[in-house]
């Protein structure tokens, strides 16, 4: 099991000073940072794609179009990446005559129906074994809640063959806005069938971060959208932490399939991660993230 950082200067920095140890750098689907960054150290890409549009492909959720499936394949054959990874996000723009949170047994069915589409499109190009679905969250309000409810979630890995993605944080953030104990709530998901891992803090968005942004010069229809909410891409606070050794204690014990990765998703090079990217927290946390992953 391999521990993957998401790419960021700072995170760059310490690795040269030899004051953490990786595996990998995670790194966004952007060929020139990935070339620069494949010389400093190991490194795999995190695609933009969602799916559950049913509009039997995904969707590049950096250019809103269909994939470029070339561009795909050329960052898989030059990195170190072994699976193509689908953000499971139907969103209420898709579906416009669908409620956000329905409980509506017609809805769910062809939303399942319309996710496994868009999955299927997937795996006949690269093969299922090579394609992993990852759970989303309630990001404002933007995707049906239906698509992270465990049972869904389930039904489209189990019907497309594909593995799983499990993003702890993105766990939390569902569990929370369903009303569902956290644990009960990934317990319920294909644990059976993970192959990554992902996981960062889980904050509400103010005071010192707010501050970071503005002075980062942060667009302010991001801030005040965020403002106040919980929010993932975090420093790792005494609650995740708790997840997080429980998770790894699942793993070690052989209760969970074990992943190829574990990813810690704090730091970055978009705006919005730059301004929240801390030195500091990065050299104390990646350690104790290292021995956890490592030590069973």
């Amino acid at each position: 099991m391999k521990l993957a950082v998401n790419y960021s200067d700072p995170v760059a920095n310490l690795l040269r000073d030899q004051q953490i140890q990786i595996d990998y750098f995670k790194c966004p689907a952007w060929p020139d940072l990935v070339a620069t960054v494949q010389k400093i150290h190991p490194t795999y890409v995190h695609f933009p794609l969602r799916v559950g549009a049913g509009i039997g492909d995904a969707i590049d959720t950096e250019t809103k179009q269909l994939p470029d499936w070339n561009k795909v394949e050329t960052l898989l054959n030059r990195t170190d990446t072994p699976l193509v990874n689908l953000h499971l996000s139907p969103t209420v723009q898709d579906y416009p005559n669908i409620p956000v949170d329905t409980t509506d047994l017609t809805h769910i069915n062809m939303l399942v129906e319309s996710m496994v589409k868009d999955v299927e499109a997937v795996a006949r190009r690269f093969g299922s074994e090579h394609v992993i679905i990852e759970n989303d969250h309630d990001f404002g309000n933007r995707h049906l809640r239906p698509a992270f409810l465990p049972e869904v979630i389930c039904r489209v890995v189990e019907e497309t063959d594909c593995g799983f993605l499990l993003d702890i944080s993105h766990a939390r953030l569902a569990a929370y806005s369903l009303g569902i104990n956290i644990h009960e709530y990934i317990s319920a998901l294909p644990v059976s069938r993970i192959r990554e891992i992902h996981i960062t803090g889980v904050q509400r968005l103010e005071g010192h971060w707010i501050e970071r942004m503005l002075q980062a010069g942060v667009d302010a229809f991001i801030i005040q959208r965020f403002t106040g909410r919980l929010v993932d891409h975090l420093p790792m606070t005494g609650k995740d932490w708790d997840l997080f050794a429980w998770s790894m204690e699942q793993i070690h014990s052989g209760m969970w399939k074990r992943p190829w990765v574990v990813a810690f998703e704090y730091g970055g090079v978009s705006s919005l991660h730059a301004a929240i990217t801390e030195i500091d927290v990065l050299a104390n946390q990646i350690p104790q993230l290292y021995t956890l992953i490592k030590e069973g």
